[in-house]
This record gives structure tokens, sequence and C-alpha cells, in this order.
């Protein structure tokens, strides 16, 4: 019995890959059993196991990079040293408990796309026959759309939240993933033509990914599945700076964005060797690595930090009726002084509730209302936030009934 096919998607974030992932699921591919993730960014979902999207956070994590380290290039690493055989061993078991069965399978997560060397060792290690479906989107549009999405979620892509850096993520990760081709089993699909024809772009990758299905079944999910109502990153204006200039000129390097084709070895490399303008740029790569590096440590050492208080207040507002006073001021001023040391407020909604508990539970109703109003900027969209200012009006209601003795 031959192998079962295994077919990554490889994809920048904001490319895509959701929607095809979801194509090729819905002519029958298994993407393995799991809760899908679920916000307005994604309304289907994310089509992304959770188990290999935290593997591959952790290997990036282990490797000195992250998700969205555009200074990351996974061709300096190697990938076959005894230090990172036990990481494979891992990836291996994990693609055989995920995948089992006949298949044909489909594998996305946009980190396969910085990761490429490494799951090209691992897929067929693990026994699959490994094919490749690449999206490409105009960078201008993926970097739109980002930015789009930093507006929607300010505090969560203090990396990529500009045009330029997610230009750079996005021409070094394709650098890295035709570098890393290890046979001729590629297909390149344009995110516009996916857009415009999706019952023919899907009709002509399914047969590539061992898939037959009915005309009745890709002419549903060409229908429903396909929503251009999502894609909101319609560019007038496309930045001026290197990063883009060079992620513009490798886009058109593939040649005119027309019906899927195939990609091979070679003509990877041709169009490699096309970017001369992004060799200087690559060069100080390693030193942007290990800047976002820090940053992303830092901002994580920061989170901690917030876990822990928030844990801290909720602990406590519930024992603040029973507190003496001299224990409660202490502690509403110690919480004060940590908001205001710290963008608690602006970075973490349950602190920010916690604190209100507090304030309410002390009966220091206008400072409560205060911190709701410092509050509501950022997180007036939270259904919280509504059952936070109900509960402060239900306690104003009760201070302001007077008692009566029966």
């Amino acid at each position: 019995m031959p192998p079962p096919i295994l077919t990554l998607i490889l994809g920048v974030h904001r490319s895509g890959t959701s929607l095809l992932s979801h194509g090729l699921a819905a002519m029958g591919a298994s993407l393995g059993a799991f809760d899908d993730t679920r916000d307005p960014d994604n309304p289907d979902g994310y089509a992304e196991h959770p188990l290999i999207r935290g593997f591959n956070d952790r290997l990036l994590g282990y490797l000195g990079a992250s998700w969205d380290n555009w200074g990351f290039r996974a061709s300096s690493v190697d990938f076959d040293t005894p230090e990172l055989g036990p990481w494979k061993d891992e990836a291996v078991q994990m693609l055989r408990d995920t995948f089992a069965g006949p298949g044909p399978f489909v594998l996305k997560d946009p980190r396969l796309t910085t990761l490429a060397p490494f799951w090209e060792r691992v897929v067929p290690a693990a026994g699959f026959y490994l094919r490749r479906i690449v999206i490409l989107r105009d960078p201008a549009e993926v970097a739109e759309s980002q930015v789009q999405r930093v507006a929607r979620r300010p505090q969560e892509f203090p990396v990529i939240a500009a045009a330029e850096p997610m230009a750079a993520l996005w021409v070094v990760s394709m650098h890295e993933v035709l570098s890393a081709l290890g046979d001729d089993n590629t297909m390149v699909v344009s995110h516009a033509d996916l857009l415009r024809n999706p019952a023919q772009v899907l009709a002509a990758i399914a047969p590539f990914a061992g898939l037959s299905p009915s005309v009745e079944t890709v002419a549903a999910f060409a229908l429903d599945g396909v929503k251009p109502s999502l894609y909101r990153a319609h560019v007038s204006e496309v930045s001026k700076g290197p990063w883009m200039a060079a992620a513009q000129a490798f886009v058109a390097d593939f040649g005119p964005a027309c019906g899927p084709r195939s990609l091979t070895r070679s003509e990877a490399r041709a169009i490699i060797d096309k970017q001369t303008g992004l060799v200087p740029l690559m060069s100080g790569l390693s030193a942007a690595r290990d800047s976002i590096f820090r940053m992303r440590e830092s901002q994580a050492l920061h989170q901690q930090t917030v876990t822990d208080i928030t844990h801290y207040v909720w602990i406590l507002a519930p024992l603040i009726a029973h507190a003496p006073s001299a224990q409660l001021s202490s502690a509403i001023k110690k919480a004060r002084e940590l908001a205001e040391e710290t963008p608690l407020e602006r970075s973490s909604f349950a602190f920010g509730h916690s604190l209100t508990r507090l304030y309410i539970s002390a009966g220091l109703l206008d400072e409560a209302a205060n911190w709701l109003d410092r509050l509501r900027p950022h997180f007036g969209h939270v259904p919280a936030y509504s059952a936070l200012e109900h509960t402060l009006a239900e306690a104003r209601k009760a201070q302001d009934t007077p008692f009566s003795a029966s």
C-alpha cells in the first residue's frame, strides 16, 4: 500500500491559508480531529491543529525565535544535529498520532512556512508522501490585512504592527520555503484566483492532494465557503519601504497570477537567484532576530506579572467585606500603585475587572466608576464590561436606599 498523502499548506499569516485548508477539507481531506478556534479575524476557524501549532511555538522558542520574528531564518539551523533529534522524534510521533488512516491529509499552520526545512525532514520520516501547496497573496494586501488586525487587537502584535515588518516576514518566509523544497511535488495557488474562481481552483488542486470530490461538492464550497466580504484588505497605496519593494519583486518573479500550477525545485531556485535586492537586506537579519527575541522575552515576563497580579486581586476581592479598614486601605493603595506603575488597564481586562470589583466591594463607588471610564476605550466591547456596569449600578442603588427597620 502506498504511503498516505500529507499536503502542507504553506503561506504567511493573512495569506488565505485557512480558506484554502477549509476548501480541501470540504473536498474530503482530513485535518485531524480538534476543536477549531474562531474569532472575528477568522469566523470560520483557523484550521490549525493545536498540538502541532503549540509544538511549532515551542520549537521556535527553543531556536530563539517566534512565529512573528521576521529576522529568523530556518536555513541557518542545522536540523540534522543530535541536539534537535528529540524534537524530530516528537514531531514524527505527533504526525503519526494525528493523521492515522489512509488519508489524504492536510496540515495547515503558517509556522510550517517559517520552519519549512524542519518539516521537510519530518513528514517523510513519519511515513507520509509529502506534497505542498504554496498560496501567494499580494504582500501589500497581506500587510494591510495585518494592519487591520492590529487595529482590532492592538496589544497582540508588537513586532508586526506595520507594513514594513509584515513585508519582511512575507519575503523572508517565502525565501525560506523555496530554499527548502526537497523535490518537485509543489503547487502554487494565487489567493486572488482562489477568490475569483474558487470552483476552478479547488477542482484543479484536488487531484494533486489525492482528492476526488464531486462537482457538486466543489460547487457547494465555492458558493458557501468563500466569503468575499471577509477580505477587507483593499490596498490603494503600497508602502515604499525596502522590504515591501523586495516582497513585491519576489512575488512578481513567480509569474502571472493565473490558475494553479506546479513549481519544480529548479524553478524555485531560479526565483531565489533573481532576488539580488534582497541580499543586502537579509545580511542584517540575525541582529533583528535577536532584538525581536529579547522583546518577546520581555513581553512574556510582563504578561506573567500581569497574570500573577490578577490572581492576587481576584483572590483578595471576595474577602474585602471582612477586612479591617487598615488592611483594606493598604490593599487598595497597593492595587492602585500597581495599576499606575504598569499599563495593566490597557493590556489586561482581567486586572481591570478585578480592581473594579475591589473598589465596589470596598464601597468606593466613585473610584470604581472612574476606573470603568479608564477601561472603556480599551475594552468597551467586552461583554463582561456591561456586567461590571450593572454591578456598579446595583451597588449605587443599594447605597442610596435608606435602611428601614421593621
